[in-house]
Formats: structure tokens, C-alpha cells, sequence
């Protein structure tokens, strides 16, 4: 059996390890030079998305075999509104490293892939999936299935990010809402350790030309004045496709659209679509009906994204008030409950 993997980020190289777990060796090829994003951010997982999952790390290790090290856990989230500050601590999951760096997430997986990668190749999918049994598309985007399927649209947005320097708490993250600069999006801070962290703004409906000046806005706005040592930006619209497999090709992680459309988090399931890709290869077992758990759920989180496209300032002060009630605040983050599938029908109905 003959597969290739076009792409050696996490969906892809997370396919290729499951591919090997069993019995099978492929071929990935790279664009880039090396394993790992050009600029380093700090990315998570967050508990309260992986539900009923308690622990994504344990999970992976446990049910797939893959082990990886978090840069720290996340033990505290403060939010921001323009007029509100609530502070959350408990078990909300945790953060880690993408980067070029070693100890990278891309990194740890690639040093458990023994399969050749192919560095400095963009191969064209279709001739591809010509030569190959199958050809999975783990691209880190979405442009190749949008012209082959159905495709719905749900947020586009325009990020900006930098790595900064200061004295930062390893295990806090920090949220702000503020339709301002950030519309329906947000801004946020993880650290990789004490002295140096990620700030990132998300911004959504919005031009390029918008970007540096919604970004200064957000800097000016919140009083943040680190020093800045590099920054990046990129645009990312997120979408729900009809289909995930067109014959033999399969379309896993970002390049399947699999992103939640609420955060923007999209690491658990780039890892978990390489794997169920993988297994359908292996088994030729449905994957669209595999991929199900991950569709459903983005298709929940796209009702909270229209819910909150209508939000104004006076409903995150709101929000970010709820969030940090003591009782709210228990059965969200100190609970297992599944809190975003049980609200839903609230959320639709108020729609």
C-alpha cells in the first residue's frame, strides 16, 4: 500500500505515526525546510472544549500512543471586558510550544515518525493521487477542498501576533474582549516561561489594511507595553465542509476546515483527524462517519460564532461578569460537564 501525506505539521505527522502503529509506512512531503511553525507562539488545549475528555494529554497517550510534553499547565484565566476583570483558576489545560524549536509540538511528534519527509516539496495533490493509493492533504489550509466540496464559511479573520518580553506567570492566560479592536474576536497572552509569552490579536470581519492600526488600538487600549521582539500575521478563515474524503484524497486538520469557528483552537482535532485518517486507510473504515464527532461539534460551536458576531462591548462586560460568578465558575471549569453541548439549545433559541 502505497500513501503519502502532503504536509508534516501536526495533522500530518500525526496520521504518519498512526500509520506506522499499524504496519504501514508512507511518504510526507514539506514545503518548508524544517519540522514546525516559522514564528513561535504558544498554542493550548482547552479542557472545557475537549469535553467529556478530562485530560487531552493523557488521552493521547492512552488511546493513541502519542506522547507529548505541554510547555505548563493552565491553572488561571483572567478575562477582560472594557468594564469587567474576572479571574477563573482550576484545571483548564495546557499550553504548548510551536515553533521550530525541538521541544516543539510539531517537533515532539516528528521524533517518533520514522517515514521519510520529504524537506523543500510541494507536490501537486492531483498528480499525487495519481501514484499513490492514497494521498492524505494536511496542508494547514483549506483552499484545495474548497473547490472540491461544498463549503460553508463561518468567520474570517486577520491575526497578529508577537513574541514579547517581560515578567509573565507560566501557568496564566489572559483574554480581552473589545469590539473595538478586536470586533467579534479577542486578543490573548500565554507564556513560554516567565520572561517571554505570545500576545495575539484575533481579529474578525476584518481588512488587512485595518490590521496595524486595530493592533496599535489593542496594545494602546489595554496598556500592554512590553517589549516587542518579533511579530507575524496571518489571515485564517475557518469554514464546515461538506466532505472530508474525495476518493482516495483525505482532508484532515486545518486543511479539512478543522477549526473550531468559536476560539480558533484547532490542534486537538488536527491531531485526532491525522489519526482517524490514518485508521481508515488501515481498516477501510468510514472516515467521514469518524470525522463525525468533530464535525458535530464544530457545527455547535458555529451557532455560539453567530451568537457572538452580535455581540457589543455592553454584552462581553456582561459575559466576562457571568464567567465569574462562584457558581457559574464551578460548573464550567471545576466540572467535567460538557457545558458547550448542554447550553446549545439555549444559545439556538435565543438566536
Amino acid at each position: 500500500m502505497k500513501v503519502a501525506i502532503i504536509g508534516a505539521g501536526i495533522a500530518g505527522l500525526a496520521c504518519a505515526h498512526e500509520l506506522e502503529r499499524l504496519g504501514i509506512t508512507c511518504i510526507l512531503f514539506e514545503r518548508k525546510n524544517m519540522i514546525g511553525t516559522i514564528q513561535p507562539n504558544i498554542g493550548s488545549f482547552f479542557n472545557m472544549e475537549d469535553r467529556p475528555i478530562k485530560d487531552p494529554i493523557n488521552y493521547f497517550r492512552h488511546t493513541h500512543g502519542i506522547l507529548l510534553t505541554p510547555v505548563e499547565r493552565m491553572t488561571t484565566i483572567i478575562m477582560h471586558s472594557p468594564k469587567y476583570k474576572s479571574v477563573v483558576k482550576g484545571n483548564h489545560g495546557y499550553f504548548f510550544l510551536r515553533s521550530k524549536d525541538m521541544n516543539s509540538l510539531d517537533n515532539q511528534l516528528a521524533r517518533d515518525v520514522k517515514s521519510k519527509i520529504n524537506f523543500n516539496s510541494d507536490p501537486d495533490f492531483k498528480e499525487l493521487s495519481r501514484e499513490y493509493d492514497y494521498v492524505v492533504v494536511a496542508t494547514g489550509n483549506s483552499s484545495v477542498l474548497e473547490k472540491l466540496t461544498e463549503w460553508r464559511t463561518t468567520v474570517t479573520t486577520w491575526i497578529k501576533g508577537a513574541t514579547v518580553l517581560g515578567n509573565f506567570e507560566p501557568h496564566t492566560a489572559e483574554l480581552w474582549f473589545n469590539t473595538d479592536y478586536a470586533r467579534s474576536g479577542y486578543g490573548y497572552l500565554m507564556p513560554f516561561d516567565k520572561s517571554r509569552a505570545s500576545l495575539v490579536l484575533i481579529t474578525t470581519y476584518t481588512q488587512h489594511g485595518e490590521l496595524d492600526d486595530l493592533w496599535q488600538l489593542f496594545l494602546h487600549n489595554e496598556g500592554l507595553n512590553y517589549e516587542i521582539v518579533e511579530t507575524y500575521e496571518f489571515d485564517l478563515n475557518t469554514g464546515i465542509a461538506k466532505e472530508h474524503k474525495i476518493d482516495n484524497l483525505y482532508f484532515v486538520g486545518n486543511a479539512a476546515g478543522f477549526i473550531d469557528p468559536l476560539l480558533g483552537l484547532g490542534a486537538f482535532h488536527a491531531l485526532e483527524s491525522g489519526i482517524f485518517a490514518a485508521r481508515s486507510i488501515a481498516t477501510g473504515k468510514d472516515y467521514e462517519k469518524m470525522v463525525k464527532v468533530i464535525t458535530d461539534k464544530l457545527n455547535v460551536l458555529s451557532d455560539y460564532r453567530d451568537k457572538l458576531d452580535k455581540f457589543k462591548n455592553s454584552d462581553y462586560d456582561r459575559m466576562v461578569k457571568i464567567l465569574g460568578m462562584p457558581i457559574i465558575r464551578h460548573v464550567i471549569y471545576d466540572t467535567n460537564i460538557d457545558v458547550i453541548k448542554y447550553a446549545h439549545p439555549i444559545i439556538r433559541f435565543f438566536k
